[in-house]
C-alpha cells in the first residue's frame, strides 16, 4: 500500500500558490502595457492638439487670439474679459487655407494665412509686450478683390469721427451703411478725416495706410463696425495691397490712446522730435483777410494801432491763378505795405499754398513737359481735377524733382513776402490718380504734401487733414452754429475738438470763418470768443462784426485773460510733452469715471484747467461736472469732486473755467 494513502498532497497548495503569482505578474504586466500605450496615446494626441491648434488658431500673449478655420479675432483684458471681438474676411466663407511664418522679422512676430488663389492676410505685432498693437494687412490674390472685417461694438462707449452729421463724443444711435473713404470726383474734402475710433473698454481700432476703403456703423443689428476695402488696380500681377489697419489695446481709454500714438510714431520714419519742433502758441490772434478788399481796411487798423496780432493770413487766391507761385500784380503794391506796416508791430504773414496748378497759370505747360503732375488712367492730366472752379493738374508728391521744383518757388516767396508760416490748402483727388510711385494713392496726399514742405523749417497749418500726420502741425476746428431748440448753438465744436486731439492732433486753431455773416449776431460771436481763447490758436476774420465797439471790448478783454492767466499754462502744457493734446477729455484724469465718459460739452486744458462754456443763445444757467479732484473757479471756493454743480452763467465775466488745486494723481487707469 502506497505510503501516501489516506493523506493530502502538501505540494497542491505550493502548485496553486505559484499559479496565482504568475497570473498576478502577468496581470501585471498587462497594465503597465496598457498605462505605457495610454501614455504614448496621449502624448500623439498632445502632439496632434498642438498641431491643430497652430493651424487652426494663433495664440498672441494673453490677450489676442485669431482662429483660422473661423477668422475670428477674440481680445482678451488683463482679468481675462473679452473686450472685443471680430469676424474677419466674411467672402472666404468655405474656402481652404495654408499656415505660413514669415522668420524673417527679428523685432515682431509675423503670422501669415493664405487662403488658396484668393487672398492672403498677415498680422504683424508690435514689439511690446505690456500693450500690444496688432496690424492686420490684406493682400489680394487675384484681380479685384476685396474683403470686410467686422468687429462687435457690445455695450461699451465710442468715439471717432464717421461723418460731419454724426456726433463723435461718444457715438450713438447710428446706423450707416457705408461711407467711402476714397470721395468721387469732383467732390472737394471739406472736413477733416481720421479714420480712428476708441473704445472705453481700452481698445482702439484705425486705419494707418492710404489703401481706399469704407466703413459701415451699426448697420445690422449686430452692432458693428466693418472696414471694407475697395478695388484696386493690379500693378504688373503682383499682390495687392487691399486693406491695412492696426487694433490697439491698452489698460484704458486713456492708456490704449499713448499705445497708438507710440505706435504711429515708431512706424513713420519722419515723426519728429523736439529738436525739430517748429510750432509754438501763438500769443496773438491770427487775421485772417477772406478776400483781397479787405486789405485797404487792415491797413488802416494797423496805422491806428486798433489790431493785435501774430499772424495775418491772407485770402487764398492771392495769386490771381492757382500755380503762378507770384503775387497778383493788381494787388502787390498794397500788400507791401501791410506786410511793412505789420512788421512794424511784430505780425507776419501766413501765406496760403496749394499744390493745385490751374490750365492758366504760368508754371502749367513747364510741369506738363517735366511730367511734375499727377494723372489718371488715360495718362490725361487737364481734365484730370477740377478745385474751386477752376481746371488744372496736381504736383506729382511722390515725384522728388517735382517736389524741389515747387519748394523752390516756395522758398523765394517766404524771403520775398517775410511769410513766417504756411496754411496748407487741400485738393480733393479722384480715385484714379496715378502717381510716380505705385504705392501711393490720393489718401496720402495731405500727409505727403505736409512732409514736402516741412523741409522748410517753418510753421504749418493744414486745412484738411485726412489720416495721421505725426510731425507738429496747426489744425484749423471750424466752429458752426446749428439750431438746437429754436437756438444757435455752437454744439459740435467741442466733440470735433476731443477727436482732432485724441487723433494725434494737439495743436488746435478756433477758426470761426464759416460761420461769419449777415445772420451771425453779436450773442453768437460772444459764445465762440469765450470757447477760442482757451484754444492753442485762434483765428478772427478782419469783418465789420468784430468792429463795433461792444464787439471791440469784449475781445480785447478777452485777449487780455487769455495773455495773462492762458498763454503762459497752455506754454507750459505744450512743452511738457508735445504728444499729448492740449484739449482733453474730461475722462483723461479719470478714465473709469463713467460720468465723465458721456460729457461732451466741457474739456480740459492740459490736466489742471476745467473749461465750461456756454454753447446755445440765452443761457443762463449751466450744469458743470467736476471729475475727481479739487477744484477752484472764480469764487475761490474749493469744491471735492466728482459732483455736479449748478451755475448762473449771466455773472460770468468772460468764460466758465476752474482749476484742480491738488496736485496728486487722480488717474486710475485700472
Amino acid at each position: 500500500m502506497d505510503s501516501n494513502n489516506g493523506h493530502d498532497d502538501d505540494t497542491a497548495p505550493i502548485t496553486a500558490h505559484i499559479l496565482e503569482k504568475k497570473r498576478r505578474k502577468r496581470r501585471a504586466l498587462k497594465i503597465g502595457l496598457y498605462i505605457i500605450a495610454g501614455i504614448v496615446a496621449l502624448g500623439v494626441f498632445s502632439v496632434w492638439l498642438l498641431h491643430k491648434d497652430s493651424i487652426e488658431a494663433i495664440r498672441f500673449g494673453q490677450g489676442f487670439l485669431l482662429s483660422v478655420k473661423l477668422r475670428s479675432l477674440e481680445i482678451k483684458n488683463q482679468r481675462g474679459e473679452n473686450v472685443l471681438y471680430g469676424d474677419l474676411g466674411s467672402d472666404l466663407l468655405a474656402t481652404p487655407y495654408d499656415h505660413c511664418w514669415d522668420i524673417t522679422y527679428e523685432f515682431y512676430e509675423d503670422s501669415c494665412l493664405q487662403w488658396r488663389d484668393k487672398a492672403r492676410l498677415k498680422v504683424i505685432k508690435d514689439d511690446n509686450l505690456t500693450s500690444p498693437c496688432y496690424t492686420f494687412h490684406w493682400e489680394g490674390l487675384v484681380p479685384d478683390f476685396t474683403i470686410e472685417d467686422c468687429f462687435y461694438l457690445q455695450g461699451y462707449s465710442w468715439y471717432g469721427y464717421v461723418t460731419n452729421t454724426t456726433d463723435p463724443w461718444p457715438i450713438l444711435d447710428l446706423r450707416l451703411e457705408e461711407r467711402d473713404y476714397s470721395k468721387e470726383y469732383p467732390l472737394e474734402q471739406t472736413e477733416h478725416i481720421v479714420p480712428i475710433w476708441f473704445g472705453s473698454q481700452g481698445v482702439v481700432i484705425f486705419v494707418d495706410s492710404g489703401h481706399p476703403f469704407g466703413i459701415s456703423w451699426n448697420h445690422t443689428d449686430k452692432r458693428q463696425l466693418c472696414i471694407s476695402s475697395k478695388p484696386q488696380q493690379q500693378v504688373y500681377f503682383k499682390p495687392l495691397n487691399v486693406l491695412h489697419y492696426t487694433v490697439c489695446q491698452g489698460k484704458s481709454i486713456k492708456d490704449v490712446y499713448t499705445v497708438s500714438r507710440r505706435h504711429r510714431l515708431q512706424k513713420d520714419t519722419h515723426a519728429f522730435s523736439e529738436q525739430n519742433q517748429q510750432q509754438h502758441i501763438m500769443p496773438n490772434p491770427i487775421y485772417a483777410i477772406p478776400t483781397k478788399e479787405e486789405l485797404p481796411q487792415l491797413l488802416d487798423l494797423m496805422r491806428r494801432n486798433e489790431s493785435q496780432c501774430s499772424l495775418i493770413e491772407l485770402f487764398d487766391d492771392w495769386e490771381g491763378e492757382y500755380g503762378n507761385l507770384s503775387v497778383d500784380a493788381s494787388i502787390s503794391e498794397l500788400l507791401q505795405d501791410v506786410i511793412l506796416e505789420a512788421a512794424n508791430q511784430d505780425c507776419y504773414l501766413v501765406l496760403p499754398v496749394s499744390p493745385f496748378f490751374s490750365y492758366k497759370s504760368q508754371h502749367f505747360k513747364e510741369g506738363i513737359s517735366k511730367n511734375y503732375f499727377i494723372r489718371d488712367r488715360q495718362n490725361l492730366v487737364t481734365r484730370m481735377v477740377k478745385w474751386r472752379d477752376h481746371e488744372g493738374a496736381v504736383l506729382d508728391v511722390s515725384n522728388s524733382k517735382a517736389l524741389d521744383w515747387f519748394v523752390d518757388h516756395i522758398r523765394e516767396l517766404i524771403d520775398h513776402l517775410g511769410v513766417i508760416s504756411l496754411k496748407l490748402l487741400t485738393v480733393t483727388l479722384p480715385p484714379d490718380s496715378r502717381f510716380l510711385d505705385f504705392n501711393v494713392s490720393q489718401l496720402d496726399y495731405p500727409r505727403l504734401f505736409h512732409r514736402a514742405m516741412s523741409t522748410l523749417n517753418i510753421s504749418l497749418t493744414l486745412e484738411f487733414t485726412s489720416g495721421f500726420i505725426t510731425a507738429p502741425v496747426y489744425i484749423p476746428i471750424h466752429m458752426n452754429f446749428f439750431k438746437n431748440s429754436g437756438y444757435n448753438c455752437l454744439n459740435t465744436s467741442i466733440p470735433y475738438s476731443l477727436v482732432m486731439g485724441l487723433s494725434g492732433y494737439p495743436l488746435l486753431t478756433a477758426d470761426i470763418d464759416e460761420m461769419v455773416s449777415s445772420s451771425t449776431t453779436d450773442e453768437m460771436l460772444e459764445l465762440w470768443i469765450k470757447v477760442a481763447i482757451f484754444f492753442p490758436q485762434l483765428k478772427i476774420p478782419c469783418t465789420q462784426l468784430f468792429y463795433n465797439n461792444t464787439m471791440q471790448e469784449l475781445l480785447q478783454e478777452a485777449l487780455d485773460l487769455r495773455s495773462i492767466t492762458l498763454l503762459p499754462y497752455l506754454s507750459q502744457v505744450w512743452q511738457e510733452d508735445p504728444h499729448l493734446p492740449i484739449i482733453r477729455p474730461m475722462w483723461w484724469i479719470s478714465p473709469d469715471d463713467p460720468v465723465s465718459r458721456s460729457i461732451n460739452d466741457q474739456f480740459l486744458v492740459g490736466d489742471k484747467m476745467l473749461v465750461a462754456p456756454v454753447l446755445c443763445e440765452r443761457t443762463q444757467r449751466r450744469v458743470v461736472y467736476l471729475p475727481k479732484g479739487t477744484w477752484r473757479g472764480d469764487d475761490m471756493k474749493l469744491i471735492k469732486g466728482p459732483k455736479t454743480i449748478e451755475v448762473n452763467v449771466i455773472d460770468s465775466n468772460i468764460a466758465l473755467y476752474f482749476w484742480r488745486e491738488d496736485s496728486g494723481n487722480t488717474e486710475s487707469n485700472n
